[in-house]
């Protein structure tokens, strides 16, 4: 039975974010993803033997014990999303959601529990990595040949066949946008660099890593997605782990060389890059994202903000309650038409928009707090609070599971411990 767990447990680390499965087949109201269903198992199974063990006591252990008050701050903000869904403008479609919400950060707290819990959990998050690794460069493989057959999909639409399961939903020009096992490339580059970053947390000085990091690199960077690669970069930018392995004389060989290698390519190839550039109109691309043209990408994402502000300060209640979890379609018909997922492109701003101030201050503690009593939690917070700047993650399983683990770091001032010390055990 504790085998069967660990393996449902790999599972829903590995699939954490794969929408493009759906264990229902499309017959459902809702998507049954993988990480729902294995995550439900791990759960069930860890229930049922501490039940069949008929030991009720529990030791807590450390990192249990600084997760605590993320406990406390995380119910508070589900209690303000329920009053504000309830009393918001569409309370019937916001209960639905809000219950996503719930299950989903739910199962990616116990799922972080867990990964603590183990007694070897360098192992543990190296096998799910390598894992998803795999099942990612087959969806990747599976997207480039349907693309070649001119298959395509919309992110909404129910997979039909083996072909739109595996098809690209984005181009970039001709150029297919390949998100791995999820259906947006942005949240695919966003869970890349979380497996990066429990990586470096648990299994930091493994020799299976060094190519771990590597094909993550490649992933994120066939998404071809800015927000992933901004994400990416943040995090790096933030880690001293990073900065540690750069300043080596073997890793400034390396990069010394790659960097020649690139100025070779650039000079000798320079008036076919001249040529490609200007085939791709880039300058206008660039322009596109920079402008505040409405038009554009940047301006319709300002637009956006600006449209997510007033409506927070519409009334006094919508200042401190909002229009309800998941109203904001129902505001922006007019950039989204009927599309049930639209939403404000930012998470702090929908916050604001659609729960209120009090639940957009407990935010901020679940983010801030960490980065500044919590020892190397700068890198994961930077990392996820840029990404959402300009998307909206807290839908994602690998958002809660790496808020929780982050809770669970040695304080600043202590002595590190081993993190296999946060295992539990039942007496």
């Amino acid at each position: 039975m504790l085998k069967l767990e660990y393996i449902f447990l790999v599972g829903s680390i590995a699939l954490i974010g794969a929408d493009r499965i759906d264990l229902l087949g499309g017959r459902g109201f809702f998507r049954l993803t993988p990480f729902l269903f294995f995550a439900s198992l791990v759960v069930i199974i860890r229930v049922l033997v501490v039940a069949l063990d008929g030991k009720a006591k529990v030791v807590i252990h450390p990192p249990f014990r600084r997760q605590i008050p993320f406990v406390v701050v995380w119910a508070l903000f589900l209690f303000l999303a329920v009053i504000s869904t309830i009393l918001g403008e569409d309370p019937q479609r916001g209960v639905v959601a809000l219950c996503g919400l719930i299950l989903v950060s739910g199962l990616a707290f116990c799922i972080s529990l867990r990964i603590l819990a183990d007694p070897d959990p360098e192992k543990l998050v190296v096998r799910s990595v390598m894992f998803a690794c795999i099942v990612w460069l087959i969806f990747c493989v599976g997207g480039v040949i349907a693309w070649k057959n001119g298959v395509y999909r919309l992110q909404e639409e129910a997979a039909t066949s083996l072909a739109s399961m595996f098809a690209p939903t984005a181009t970039l020009y001709w150029i297919p946008r390949l998100s791995g096992y999820c259906l947006d490339s942005n949240r695919a580059g966003f869970i890349l660099v979380m497996y990066l970053a429990l990586l470096d947390r648990f299994a930091f000085n493994k020799r299976s890593t060094h190519l771990l990091r590597f094909a993550i690199g490649c992933f994120i960077l066939v998404a071809v997605s800015r927000s992933a690669m901004l994400c990416w970069f943040v995090y790096y930018l933030f880690s001293s782990g990073f900065w540690k392995r750069l300043v080596t004389r073997r890793a400034a060989l390396k990069l010394a060389t790659v960097t020649v290698f690139l100025l070779a390519i650039a000079v000798v190839y320079r008036e076919k890059i001249a040529t490609l550039a200007e085939l791709w109109q880039i300058s206008d691309m660039i322009s596109d994202r920079l402008s505040s043209d409405p038009t554009g990408t940047a301006g319709s994402h300002l637009q956006l903000i600006e449209r997510g502000f007033s409506t927070w300060t519409t009334s006094t209640r919508t200042v401190v309650a909002g229009i309800g979890f998941a109203g904001s379609p129902r505001v922006l018909s007019d950039f989204f038409g009927d599309n049930k997922y639209g939403n404000f492109h930012d998470l702090y701003v929908s916050v604001l928009a659609e729960l209120g101030l009090p639940a957009f201050l407990l935010l901020l503690v679940m983010l801030g707090y960490p980065a500044v009593k919590r020892k190397n939690a700068v890198p994961f917070i930077a990392a996820i609070a840029i990404f959402n700047v300009f998307l909206q993650s807290f839908l994602e399983p690998i958002f809660w599971v790496t808020i929780a683990l982050v809770w669970s770091f040695e304080l600043k001032g202590t002595q590190s411990s081993n993190l296999a010390s946060g295992s539990a055990s039942t007496a």
